[in-house]
């Protein structure tokens, strides 16, 4: 691997790390950080952390979508189907990718942010042993 792909995939791997942080902490300040901002800065940790892990093996994934990144992940070794599971169901409260018809959003229950933090940690985790392997 070349050293600016790994300093690549490291970067991506830190921003995942403090979007995730930022996640956890805003939970405790639900008057700054609702729902759906909760959501997106989950789904951004998950973004990096997953994009780091492809660049690490060289590999990209076609969109960013949830469901473009499950795709990319198993092509380097998969990703736990109870991981892509949740995956998909958090690609439900947002289409916003133009590439797809039938833009939607919705914000997700507040219920459901300790579930999208599980499931970032989950990601991250999984990126770093695919990078170690």
């Amino acid at each position: 691997m070349s050293g600016h792909l790994e300093i690549d995939y490291k970067a991506f791997m830190t921003e995942g790390d403090k979007y995730l942080k930022t996640a956890r902490g805003g939970v405790k300040r639900p008057a700054i950080f609702t729902a759906e901002i909760l959501y997106n800065i989950i789904g951004l940790a998950i973004e990096k952390h997953v994009m780091g892990a492809l660049m690490a093996k060289g590999k990209l994934a076609d969109n960013h979508t949830f469901t473009d990144l499950i795709d990319a992940a198993n092509q380097v070794g998969g990703i736990d189907e109870s991981i892509a599971d949740q995956l998909r169901k958090f690609e439900s409260y947002q289409n916003i990718c133009p590439v797809f018809a039938g833009y939607h959003r919705t914000e997700p229950p507040a219920e459901a942010i300790p579930e999208m933090i599980a499931t970032a940690e989950a990601v991250q985790a999984w990126a770093e042993n695919l990078i170690a392997a």
